[in-house]
């Protein structure tokens, strides 16, 4: 305790307080204030004041900034003491993981051999059935080979026997169908032979024929040229009866003629009347109606 009472000390906290340390001449501003505020305390006592009440809050941060470090320390060490149990004990159940896997290994590998070595006696036992099965087959494949080619021989020589035959027949076929074709051409012979007789003396009793419609058209052609020619003559004589003998006169030829005077109306006895009616109507007048 100091002597100064509860307000007092507010007092000048807050003032302390209303002014930053990083404001110009903050001790004179705050000090100014307090002087102000508490008229009945001398600069001198406000110093001393203040360096106890800076050290106060000086001891004040130290001991929080202690307590800070310490909380610090102690949550660090627990948590390096946790981390070498946790690594501890990771470590020894990684030994006893491995020891098992190790085993389990072992055990893996023992069971694995002995597959690989039962595998590998089914697979000598298969390629030995393999091999005796490839023997039977090819030997049946030699067996029936060799029938197949006694069968094929054997087919052969009735081939063979079958072709002879088959040769002769179509031999026999080949002579009748040539001795046909050889009788029916010296049938065609003798047909074409009667038929180009037939067409020679068709031809030339067309060709009489011919001339002698030549011969008949050639004498209607004379004829009816004399009848023309008869014809012409009674129409020369005939047209020579009507014959113009007038005798030649320009004048007459050159002037008009009647008929082109009676057109152009001279010489008529009535001139036209332009006021005369073309037309003489026979009815009832005003009056009467």
């Amino acid at each position: 305790n100091c002597g100064w009472t509860e307000d007092e000390h507010l007092t000048f906290q807050v003032i302390v307080d209303l002014y930053c340390h990083e404001t110009q001449n903050r001790n004179m501003l705050y000090m100014d204030m307090l002087l102000r505020l508490l008229p009945h305390k001398s600069k001198q006592e406000l110093i001393d004041h203040w360096r106890l009440w800076d050290g106060f809050q000086f001891k004040k941060e130290h001991r929080k900034v202690l307590i800070q470090n310490w909380t610090r320390d102690k949550k660090d060490l627990l948590m390096k003491t946790v981390m070498i149990f946790a690594e501890a004990y990771i470590a020894h159940a990684a030994d006893v993981l491995l020891a098992n896997d190790r085993q389990k290994q072992q055990e893996i590998c023992a069971e694995l051999s002995h597959k690989v070595r039962q595998m590998r006696a089914q697979q000598e036992e298969m390629a030995r059935l393999e091999a005796a099965i490839a023997a039977q087959k090819r030997e049946r494949e030699i067996e029936q080979e060799r029938k197949k080619r006694e069968k094929e021989m054997c087919r052969r020589a009735t081939d063979k026997e079958k072709i002879k035959q088959y040769y002769a027949e179509k031999q026999w076929k080949r002579e009748e169908l040539e001795q046909r074709h050889k009788q029916r051409l010296e049938e065609l012979k003798n047909e074409m032979a009667e038929q180009a007789e037939k067409d020679r003396e068709r031809v030339k009793h067309r060709q009489e024929l011919l001339q002698k419609r030549r011969l008949e058209k050639k004498a209607f052609i004379l004829q009816q040229m004399q009848e023309e020619e008869e014809r012409q003559k009674h129409l020369d004589a005939y047209w020579q009866k009507f014959a113009v003998t007038a005798q030649f006169d320009p004048v007459r030829m050159m002037s008009d003629t009647e008929a082109s005077k009676a057109r152009i109306g001279i010489g008529t006895q009535e001139e036209f009347l332009p006021q005369k009616p073309l037309f003489y109507l026979s009815t009832y007048t005003d009056k009467q109606v």
